[in-house]
């Protein structure tokens, strides 16, 4: 049977803990969009890996497909992942959706589906390529797992049953502060996304004048960025922030202090853990004024940046502690979805099973 054949457009699905064959082996496979070097891809070859781990047979199927496939992207390629060419849909097996391709959960008869909200905002952005019934349905067979907070709030708001935290974590193999210099060794320079919140930027940039420079952090590598962040003194982040976003994290790891508003996720503190001064809020009165007060104070004094370095470590701390703390959430996550291979009786039928 081919492999587009295996998928069925039915909305019927199985419960998320229905009974799986007596010697099955579940299979989780995980969609995911091919060569795209971001924080959703990354975060859904991180569970593939840690599932793997924990001997659940995870695979990643990249989209759109190709005759000849695709690579594992270069970056994440210490990631211990196999990659599928076909989604599969059988009894037992468990397919985890991003949530910029809902659509695809109404295509599934018999696999258990898991909606990942790897972000809030991307979900209504996406929303007019996702035809078909709402997923924020309370009585569909769904599981719902959340990377942030701000996601859990707003699936708890629209009445989800039991949303299950499934986070991230941010690698150490580029973006680690060990080797960062000190604040003396430290260049006065304040990094953005140009990407995000650029008429704030902008604001703030014309505020601090010609005295300061702003690098747009584009065009880079990781290794690129990750060398900058070291050196640098300031990151901002004034845009939406959709779900956990990564390079707030990254640029605290690698030792710059970091300042965000107040939208999306960084509106949640077990979000964005930082004190509320460098939390500020775009639209509180004076927000200009206070902004560009703390960042020229950053950048020319030393003592300035050492007490805000300080006063993020416990930010770094829970950075460094989110790896961890994923792990802890996958093993619940394979608890609640029954992923462990039983232990039984094994025939030579039960083992018969094509995964395309």
């Amino acid at each position: 049977m081919a492999c587009n054949e295996r998928i069925v457009h039915d909305r019927v699905g199985a419960s998320p803990k229905s009974a799986l064959p007596r010697g099955f082996a579940p299979i989780a496979i995980i969609p995911c969009p091919a060569a795209t070097i971001s924080g959703g891809p990354e975060a859904l070859h991180q569970l593939c890996d840690a599932l793997r781990a924990r001997a659940v047979d995870a695979k990643l199927v990249y989209y759109p497909t190709t005759s000849g496939g695709h690579a594992v992207p270069t970056p994440y390629r210490h990631y211990n992942v196999a990659v599928a060419p076909c989604m599969v849909d059988e009894p037992g097996s468990l397919v985890v959706l991003s949530e910029v391709i809902t659509s695809l959960a109404w295509k599934f008869q018999h696999a258990r589906r898991a909606i990942w909200w790897l972000s809030v905002d991307n979900y209504f952005k996406w929303q007019h390529i996702n035809p078909g019934p709402s997923i924020l349905d309370p009585t569909a067979a769904l599981v719902h797992l959340c990377q942030s907070h701000y996601a859990w709030a707003f699936l708890t708001h629209h009445q989800m049953r039991s949303p299950m935290m499934l986070t991230d974590y941010i690698t150490e193999d580029v973006f680690v502060g060990e080797q960062a210099p000190p604040p003396s060794g430290r260049l006065p320079i304040v990094t953005f996304n140009p990407k995000k919140g650029i008429e704030t930027t902008r604001l703030l940039m014309a505020r601090g004048g010609d005295d300061q420079v702003w690098l747009p952090l584009e065009g880079m590598d990781r290794a690129d960025i990750a060398e900058i962040l070291r050196h640098a003194r300031i990151y901002v982040d004034f845009g939406g922030h959709p779900g956990r976003d990564r390079i707030p994290r990254e640029a605290a790891m690698c030792g710059a202090v970091v300042i965000t508003g107040r939208r999306g996720s960084a509106a949640f503190v077990d979000d964005v853990p930082l004190p509320a001064r460098f939390r500020l809020d775009e639209q509180a009165p004076g927000f200009a004024t206070a902004a560009a007060a703390l960042i020229a104070d950053l950048l020319r004094s030393d003592a300035a940046f050492d007490e805000a370095s300080a006063q993020q470590r416990p930010y770094r701390d829970w950075i460094a502690g989110n790896r961890a703390a994923f792990l802890a959430e996958v093993d619940g996550f394979i608890d609640t979805m029954e992923l462990r291979e039983p232990s039984p009786l094994l025939t030579t039928r039960d083992l018969q099973h094509d995964p395309c």
